[in-house]
């Protein structure tokens, strides 16, 4: 193999390489990680089935959580897990009634709980209000 030969394959495998990347970015998007010590979040639901994510820190003196989850007439449904990222099918708890969420949430484990927002049905505008019992 000559130089030339050489260059143009190297270039090539970075081509190639940054191309892996850029769609692994794109596909498996990782949920920032926030901590809100106020508990209050919002956000924007662009189409349904779409999610977004938030995080909070739960002290070991809470004995509930308190979600109120406003979306107008949409109906996106609210997720939570201890340690990770929830999903629809793996979670520590769910509140899917229909429209927004007012769901109480009794003797919590302490630690960052993540929390995801779920498009049922609509699009637009949330506020997620969260309120500790202790």
């Amino acid at each position: 193999m000559n130089r030339g030969s050489t260059i143009i394959a190297i270039v090539l495998i970075v081509i190639v390489g940054v191309g892996i990347v850029g769609y692994s970015l794109t596909v498996y998007r990782p949920a920032p990680v926030i901590i809100d010590e106020n508990a209050t979040f919002a956000g924007n639901i662009e189409f349904e089935g779409e999610t977004r994510y938030h995080s909070m820190r739960v002290f070991e003196n809470v004995t509930g959580i308190h979600f109120i989850l406003n979306c107008g007439w949409n109906d996106f449904d609210l997720y939570g897990r201890l340690g990770g990222l929830p999903s629809r099918s793996y979670n520590h708890f769910s509140s899917i009634a229909s429209g927004g969420e007012n769901y109480y949430f009794d003797d919590p484990d302490p630690g960052i709980w993540h929390l995801m927002i779920y498009s049922y049905s609509g699009t637009g505008h949330y506020d997620l209000i969260i309120e500790f019992d202790y």
